[in-house]
């Protein structure tokens, strides 16, 4: 293909990603092959304010040197940062008979960028609720359980049957079993399964 045909491809290519991206996106060619890299086609400039035969690089500069090196591979999903700008750039490197054209692309994400923040920033929590109530939830049943158990004046590891009824009557009395996981962190501290829990508040009831 030689560089007109190459050029009206490129420059409908560029058209149609412009126009499916919006106004931020901004789509060029450039001809690399010159040492200023002119501005062959170029859809929303404003995103850089260049136009067509403008020999600004992305950044700015004007500068008619080009590293060789930057000619041997695409640059693909670049940040740039032009003044107080970001932009996301990237250029793609088609070469043939006689030319080297460069396909750009620079998205314009300030305004998207600060928003990222933004979000960001609102996200930020120190905790979650559930987890907070929950943990204040488990220190009170732990102060009830410790104030029936002083009361009663035995250490679990000495309770008889008797002893054990009459503290889970003291706890349910204090509404000690209106917390979650009250029967599980009962049954521990007195060293029985659960099912013997059950059964005590069923005496109990009974």
């Amino acid at each position: 293909m030689d560089k007109q045909a190459m050029l009206a491809l490129l420059t409908s290519m560029a058209e149609g990603i412009a126009k499916t991206f919006g106004k931020n996106c901004e789509t060029l060619i450039q001809d690399l092959s010159r040492s200023d890299h002119p501005i062959l086609a170029i859809f929303n400039g404003h995103v850089t304010g260049r136009e067509v035969g403008s020999v600004e690089d992305v950044f700015g500069s004007t500068s008619k040197h080009i590293e060789p090196a930057l000619l041997q591979q695409d640059l693909i999903n670049m940040m740039v940062l032009r003044g107080n700008r970001k932009i996301k750039s990237t250029t793609m490197i088609v070469r043939g008979e006689g030319y080297c054209l460069g396909l750009g692309i620079n998205v314009d994400l300030t305004v998207m960028s600060a928003y990222a923040e933004y979000l960001a920033d609102q996200l930020e929590i120190d905790n979650y609720l559930d987890s907070t109530i929950n943990s204040a939830k488990e220190v009170r049943l732990e102060e009830i359980f410790r104030s029936c158990q002083q009361e009663l004046g035995i250490p679990p590891e000495k309770m008889h049957k008797e002893d054990r009824l009459t503290l889970v009557k003291l706890l349910r009395e204090r509404h000690a079993f209106d917390y979650q996981k009250a029967v599980p962190y009962i049954s521990e501290k007195l060293g029985v399964s659960r099912y013997t829990i059950y059964n005590y508040l069923k005496e109990i009831e009974e």
